[in-house]
């Protein structure tokens, strides 16, 4: 088969596909810790030898202090964003029987109605409509009931395992940071004599130079709007505006979904109710969130990576499907991947006669 012919293009395009899917499938779950911790160094680095050479800070002094400055910092964040969440959540679950009972007051008062036009307009006897669906909710409540009994103890099992799994990367990542303090320059020098370096080192940069692209637009984006939603839901005095606003923030990365989803029925629901500076509100923010991803995506995203709208949410939707959430960012980090492959092999002759 010749090298140049279409069937060996599309052939070894299979493969480079079947490849990435494979390598994204089963090895970046095993090598995903380390990954990140080798990461997260090469960024730390820079800083250490500047202390280092620059500020002549003892060797152990600038690199450990860089580090333990590093962790303290996430471990604010993350404590100041879990203690946010969990003092939200402890209100609502306060508050949820008034919520309970306001809602079912006004879905029982609006399917009573809705019930009775239903027998008029039927000529059925006044209540019969009523009575079928109180009982057709009290059959799907009692097996409600008897599945969540059932699955409590598998849910909550799942629940406590999947922490410990997310604890154990978390501490694989830092134990292999403090490794890596002392290996990054022997495990360079070793990358950089292999045989390999350069056809690996040219994917990466490539792969360097769009997925970071991605990845910091994305979190741009996502932090941009979490901002914005939860001031929005301060405005209105919303006790839980910083959970809900995250929330909303989250289910905007979804291509289709977006936070219109959520914020326009809300508009309408509070336009309804004669709540017009809320209104006035929710829908201002959905247009500051509208505004932020339509911008972001087509000047930064669009740009960086070199691929067009159309192809980054065709790359976002397969990887949904192929990998579930966390598809958001692998699809692009595939196309990516994929590009830079292709062409590595034909800088290295592989598509050439």
């Amino acid at each position: 088969m010749k090298k140049d012919s279409l069937l060996y293009q599309i052939l070894l395009l299979s493969l480079l596909c079947a490849s990435v899917y494979l390598g994204f499938r089963f090895l970046l779950p095993l090598v995903f810790p380390f990954l990140l911790a080798y990461i997260l160094m090469r960024m730390l680095f820079p800083i250490m030898n500047y202390l280092h050479r620059t500020c002549n800070w003892p060797r152990p002094v600038a690199h450990y202090g860089v580090l333990f400055a590093f962790f303290s910092v996430v471990s604010f964040a993350v404590i100041f964003l879990i203690g946010r969440i969990i003092a939200q959540l402890r209100l609502f679950i306060t508050n949820f029987p008034v919520y309970y009972q306001l809602i079912a007051g006004t879905l029982m008062k609006q399917t009573t109605h809705i019930c009775q036009c239903i027998d008029y307009y039927l000529r059925l006897e006044s209540g019969t409509s009523l009575l079928f669906l109180n009982d057709q909710m009290q059959q799907l409540e009692e097996k409600g009931v008897s599945l969540l009994s059932g699955h409590a103890g598998k849910t909550i099992l799942q629940g406590l395992l999947s922490s410990f799994h997310i604890l154990a990367i978390i501490l694989i990542v830092a134990i292999s940071m403090i490794i890596l303090v002392k290996e990054m320059k022997p495990i360079n020098e070793a990358y950089r004599k292999s045989r390999y370096y350069q056809p690996v080192h040219s994917v990466l940069l490539q792969l360097k130079k769009s997925g970071l692209t991605y990845l910091r637009t994305e979190l741009l984006i996502l932090f941009a709007n979490a901002a914005v939603c939860s001031f929005g839901l301060f405005l209105i005095h919303n006790p839980y505006f910083f959970i809900i606003g995250m929330g909303i923030a989250v289910f905007d990365a979804f291509p289709v979904l977006g936070s219109g989803f959520i914020l326009l029925p809300w508009c309408l629901f509070a336009l309804i109710r004669h709540h017009y500076y809320y209104a006035a509100i929710l829908i201002t923010t959905y247009l500051a969130t509208l505004f932020i991803r339509e911008y972001a995506e087509a000047k930064l995203l669009g740009k960086g990576m070199g691929i067009s709208p159309f192809f980054t949410i065709a790359a976002i939707f397969t990887g949904l499907e192929l990998f579930g959430v966390a598809g958001i960012f692998l699809g692009p980090f595939a196309i990516v991947l994929l590009r830079a492959l292709w062409a590595e092999c034909k800088k290295t002759n592989v598509l050439s006669s």
